[in-house]
């Protein structure tokens, strides 16, 4: 995914960096890198999100993971509701915690999207 993203950025962009008097590394991370993570981030998000709720299958399977873990507390005390609730809880903050911070991440690197939030923020 990373590469089809950094190959996505046209010729025409490292041509300019090297006409400029760019080195090849400083045109990868100056000039290439910020234009691919405004297309990867996206995708990277939904991929981090998917492979944190896959962690609560796998906990089944033989992770010591929070699923697992409420497995414990249940057998030890015979409470099955609470233990599960509170795993379901914990996840959903888990979850909603890094997507509002692979937002922000998103947003602080796509200056079209930066400049809407200011202007939203203006308006206030």
């Amino acid at each position: 995914m990373f590469r089809t993203s950094v190959e996505s950025i046209d010729n025409g962009q490292r041509e300019a960096a090297t006409a400029s008097g760019f080195t090849k590394i400083q045109t990868f991370i100056y000039i290439i890198l910020p234009q691919a993570l405004r297309h990867i981030l996206p995708v990277y998000k939904g991929e981090f999100i998917s492979l944190i709720k896959m962690t609560s299958i796998v906990g089944y399977i033989a992770v010591q993971d929070l699923t697992k873990a409420s497995d414990i507390i249940r057998s030890r005390t015979f409470d099955a509701f609470f233990p599960l609730l509170m795993v379901a809880v914990l996840y959903l903050l888990i979850a909603g915690l890094f997507t509002w911070a692979l937002g922000f991440i998103e947003v602080s690197v796509d200056p079209k999207r930066k400049r809407k939030n200011r202007k939203e923020e203006g308006m206030r």
